[in-house]
């Protein structure tokens, strides 16, 4: 596959009088049909800022094929009739684009990278949080553009100086060695090792290691500047915003 190979798609439609609402939600469902097809790397529904009955599809694709290909999927299939009975017709407008890269386009490429993890900085010491633990960021060390990777650990009975959240990225813990109780908004769950947490982008989180101190590996999709710190969290305590 070269560059030229993906491709880019605005997709413009107006709802017909009453329909702006069936068609958002029937556009919706043809994302998440698509969602986890292969070669989808975007598929976004959009409402005009300036007018509620005018929807934008922006789409990108690793190849013409795979978006063909998607769009032939039974869930695609499924979702797909009855859109043209909601739109004007002749208002459906679509404009096809090569991607060239920017931020949010990672061209397709070969190789690989691999660093030893506990050779990495620690990040919690750097910041002056080592009397709580450990943090190792892996990312950019192995030259990663969509993905972050961290292993941390507490010491026994610390809890992290602070929560976050992010905007947009999931992440994925990886419970290494050891256990404790992360707090997810205002739940308190026990972890241990081997158990992997899913932590939705809008939901504040935070760990806590119990008596044999906690291990764990993160890691999620990447994007510069979409965490966002809360100092203190910790539900039942005062948090600072």
């Amino acid at each position: 596959m070269t560059d030229m190979d993906a491709i880019g798609r605005y997709v413009r439609m107006a709802a017909l009088p009453g329909q702006a609402e069936a068609l958002r939600e029937r556009m919706l469902a043809v994302a998440e049909a698509v969602r986890d097809a292969p070669g989808c790397l975007l598929y976004v529904v959009n409402q005009a800022a300036d007018d509620p009955d005018t929807i934008w599809i922006t789409e990108l694709w690793r190849s013409q094929e795979a978006a063909d290909a998607a769009l032939q999927t039974e869930g695609a299939q499924a979702a797909m009739p009855g859109v043209l009975e909601l739109v004007d017709r002749g208002q459906l407008e679509r404009i096809d684009m090569v991607p060239v890269g920017g931020h949010g386009f990672a061209p397709p490429g070969r190789g690989y990278a691999i660093v030893h993890l506990p050779d990495l900085e620690d990040a919690a010491a750097r910041f002056g949080f080592g009397e709580q633990g450990e943090a190792r960021f892996a990312r950019a060390a192995l030259g990663a553009q969509d993905t972050g990777l961290s292993v941390q650990r507490l010491h026994p009975g610390k809890r992290q100086a602070f929560g976050h959240s992010h905007h947009l990225d999931e992440e994925i813990y990886v419970v290494l060695e050891g256990g404790g109780r992360i707090a997810v908004d205002d739940e308190l769950v026990e972890i241990k090792a081997l158990d992997a947490i899913r932590v939705a982008a809008g939901s504040t989180r935070a760990f806590q290691a119990g008596p044999e101190g906690l291990t764990f590996l993160a890691t999620g999709a990447h994007h510069a500047g979409d965490a966002e710190m809360v100092p203190g969290f910790w539900p039942g305590t005062a948090s600072e915003g």
